[in-house]
C-alpha cells in the first residue's frame, strides 16, 4: 500500500520547536527596540501578514525579512541574518522526531511510504536530514520544489495514488488525502487542533497516539514484504 505522511507536527515537534525560536526572536527584537514587531507578535496582530500563502514556500530567513518589511517597509540584511541565526539555534535545539514516529515508520517499512510537506526546499530537506528519516520514504514532495502548497488540494495530484494520508491538519492533509481518494487519518496534535474541530470535513480516523496507526493500517501480504 501507498501511505502518505505529513512531516511537521505529524512526525516531528515542529510547532513546539518553532515556539522556542519565536520566544528568542521576541527577546532579540525587544533589545533592538523594534517594538512594532514585538507588539504584533505578542498580541497576535499579524493576521494580515500570515495570510500570505507564499510564506508556505519560504525558509525562516525570508519569512523574517518579509515580516520586518511588513512592519517597517524595509529591512537590514545584518538584522535579518542575526534574527535567522537566533531562531534556528533555538529551533534545532528543541526539534526532534516524536519517539513513536520512528517505531511507526519501521513497522510500516514494507509499504510504500511517501512524505509531503510545505516549506522551502533546502530548509525542509535540512530538517528531514536532521531527523534521519529520508531512508524510510520512497518519494518526498516539498512545496518549495513543486511550487504549490498543501493549502491547494491540487498539490496532492503529484502523488497520483495513495491508500492512506496521515497528517495533523484537516485544511491541508485531510482535504488533500480525500482529493486523491485516500483514507485519511488525522493526528490530533500541534497548532491546528482548534481549527480542525471547527471543520465540516471529517477524516476517516482520528488518533491521539501515533502508534494507533498500526491498528488501522494492515500488514502487507507476505509476498510483498521486503
Amino acid at each position: 500500500m501507498r501511505i502518505v505522511f505529513d512531516l511537521d507536527d505529524t512526525l516531528a515537534n515542529s510547532w513546539v520547536a518553532a515556539r522556542k525560536g519565536i520566544k528568542e526572536l521576541l527577546k532579540f527584537f525587544f533589545k533592538k527596540r523594534m517594538f512594532k514587531i514585538v507588539i504584533l507578535m505578542l498580541f497576535r496582530k499579524n493576521e494580515e501578514f500570515v495570510k500570505d500563502e507564499s510564506l508556505l514556500l519560504d525558509d525562516p530567513y525570508r519569512i523574517i525579512k518579509k515580516f520586518i518589511e511588513f512592519c517597517y517597509g524595509k529591512s537590514d540584511p545584518k538584522t535579518v541574518q542575526e534574527a535567522d541565526d537566533i531562531f534556528n539555534k533555538a529551533f534545532y535545539s528543541h526539534f526532534k522526531l516524536y519517539p513513536k514516529a520512528k517505531i511507526v515508520l519501521k513497522k510500516l517499512k514494507d509499504h510504500e511510504l511517501i512524505l509531503i510537506t510545505d516549506g522551502d526546499s533546502e530548509y525542509q530537506r535540512k530538517k528531514i536530514k536532521f531527523l534521519d528519516i529520508e531512508k524510510y520514504f520512497k518519494e518526498i514532495y516539498i512545496s518549495g520544489e513543486t511550487k504549490i502548497s498543501k493549502n491547494n488540494p491540487e498539490a496532492f495530484k503529484i502523488i497520483k495514488r495513495a491508500d492512506y494520508m496521515i497528517g495533523d491538519r484537516i485544511k491541508t492533509d485531510i482535504e488533500g488525502g480525500k482529493f486523491i481518494g485516500a483514507k485519511t487519518i488525522l493526528f490530533e496534535n500541534g497548532l491546528f487542533i482548534k481549527e480542525n474541530r471547527k471543520s465540516d470535513i471529517k477524516p476517516d480516523y482520528v488518533i491521539k497516539d501515533l502508534k494507533d496507526i498500526l491498528d488501522i493500517i494492515p500488514d502487507p501480504p507476505l509476498d510483498q514484504k521486503q
